[in-house]
């Protein structure tokens, strides 16, 4: 009990610390353009909350915040930012050695600076464009003054240091900036992999590994060199010729039949005992125990299935089967998958027991953008790795395409396909669950994961939806269409009111994560 609370607790702090990098990483990308853009930034925070930790670095505060989650940049003029002076308000003035105002207190009853000149305000400029003089009444104003609060110091923050009088590519690449950093981010982890663990050597029948509980686990093993499958020799893990491979013979389907592999092993050709292969039907959300003698349910792959594990597959959408072949069959037939209004409809046989249980099932387009095929046939090993400079920059390369296509492939669907929506959308808890499942799997599952998250917080955050970094781009693209500003106060409302939007879905996305954990569809 303690150690499954001791591992619960580890889970939880490395989703926060995962969750807080990606997330820093991304406003990272905000503050380097920033900076190079002459933007003022006020501070960059790691985690939100009250400050545990601060340091001022130029004009910046770099700060840890009690809570570990996320971060932020805080710069000048990203959003609307109402005038801190009113004529006729009363202030106090403290000058540097040059005469010049270098504090604002805003307060003149702060009895803190009760020593500096005390105005009132009569006119006054501190935007000061075209690098036109800043003053209030007839006192010139620093460009780096401060406005003092009574809790704060803020600098102030003059036209040329304004995030809203950038040109329209600073702009550009400032907010690009974020989601930039997330893809850049992705690369490096996914060379960092390939790098370290290789890449698969397609020229070799070597076997890598041998998953553990798979049907080829205590039959072959790594290390193994394969010599021929089923009587047909193969000299190639994939090439780009119709040759007979390891994966091309593996792909076949032997209907009441299994593999049988011949080996060198350690210098010795072996022939070993028949492997029946594990059959993974994606696009009917089962799996197949292909070693029993009837059509047996090894177990269910969708949360919101009624089928078990155990059950004999006796007919599916009211056709007969009674082989694998069948179901395979049948399996390329849902191609479409099927509808909350047409379901799918499954009937087995459990404990003595004829049950139909009726469910959604996805197809192609849906499993494609998972990473699925409608069927697949496995046996649990892999090829060997070998190190490859240009091998392992071109793994990296399509790992990162393949997780940006899924992600963008989902987003589609979810306003596209009636086989997903929203409510099958994950929020923090779901990106927990995962996070600790791929900790469990180990280091390098759990870099892949983070990759994975890091592509998928960028292509988000370039959706086109105000209080994102894609729907600022949407301003600026309208800004260099029209060649007109968009109203300040109408763009801050619109990030406002789908900020607000924002957050309620992810409370929805939330309830239903909580929902899914408790096993309620």
């Amino acid at each position: 009990m303690l150690l499954t609370i001791l591992s619960t607790i580890g889970n939880i702090l490395l989703f926060l610390l995962i969750l807080s990098i990606v997330i820093c990483i991304h406003e990272l990308g905000h503050l380097f353009f920033a900076k190079r853009a002459g933007i003022l930034c006020h501070e960059f925070s790691f985690g939100m909350g009250p400050r545990i930790w601060s340091r001022k670095k130029g004009e910046t505060t770099y700060s840890i915040r009690s809570i570990p989650f996320g971060g932020f940049v805080s710069m000048a003029g990203e959003e609307l930012e109402a005038d801190v002076l009113k004529i006729g308000q009363k202030i106090r003035l403290g000058f540097d050695k040059d005469g010049e105002v270098k504090r604002i207190v805003t307060n003149a009853s702060n009895v803190n600076f009760a020593d500096f000149l005390e105005v009132t305000v009569e006119q006054f400029d501190l935007k000061g464009e075209n690098d036109s003089r800043l003053y209030i009444n007839e006192y010139t104003v620093k460009r780096d003054a401060f406005y003092v609060f009574d809790k704060n110091t803020v600098q102030i923050a003059p036209f040329d240091r304004n995030f809203t009088y950038k040109s329209k590519w600073n702009r550009f690449l400032v907010t690009f900036g974020g989601p930039l950093m997330n893809f850049v981010l992705a690369l490096f982890l996914y060379l960092f992999l390939a790098f370290m663990i290789g890449v698969p050597n397609p020229a070799s029948t070597v076997i890598g590994s041998v998953s553990e509980e798979m049907p080829a686990s205590g039959i072959l093993m790594p290390g193994d060199e394969i010599i021929s499958i089923n009587g047909v020799l193969v000299d190639s893990w994939t090439n780009d010729e119709s040759l007979p491979s390891v994966s091309t013979e593996l792909a076949k389907y032997i209907e009441n039949s299994a593999f049988v592999f011949v080996v060198n092993r350690d210098g010795t050709e072996v022939t070993l005992d028949p492997i029946t292969p594990q059959y993974i039907f994606y696009g009917l959300g089962f799996a197949a125990d292909t070693t029993s003698s009837d059509l047996t349910i090894a177990g269910p792959l969708y949360i919101d299935s009624e089928l078990m594990t155990g059950d004999i597959l006796l007919s599916i959408n009211g056709t007969s089967v009674t082989t694998w072949q069948d179901v395979i069959t049948l399996a390329f037939n849902n191609v479409d998958g099927s509808s909350d209004e047409d379901p799918t409809q499954v009937t087995v046989d459990r404990d003595g027991d004829t049950l139909t249980f009726s469910y959604v099932t996805y197809g192609q387009d849906v499993l494609d953008a998972m990473g699925y095929d409608l069927f697949y046939s496995r046996i649990g090993i892999v090829a060997t790795n070998h190190f490859s400079f240009f091998g392992g920059i071109e793994s990296a390369f399509k790992s990162f395409a393949n997780a940006a296509t899924s992600i963008y492939q989902t987003l589609i669907l979810l306003f596209s396909s009636n086989q997903v929506g929203i409510s099958d959308m994950s929020g923090f808890i779901g990106i927990y669950s995962i996070t600790a499942n791929a900790a469990a799997q180990g280091f390098y599952s759990l870099i892949s994961w983070v990759a994975l998250l890091s592509v998928n917080l960028g292509i988000v955050n370039l959706l086109p939806i105000p209080a994102l970094d894609g729907g600022r781009l949407v301003f600026i693209a309208y800004e260099a269409i029209t060649k007109k500003k968009p109203n300040h106060k109408v763009e801050n409302w619109l990030h406002t009111i789908a900020f607000f939007l924002l957050i309620a879905l992810l409370i929805f996305v939330t309830y239903n994560d909580i929902l899914r954990l408790f096993g309620i569809n």
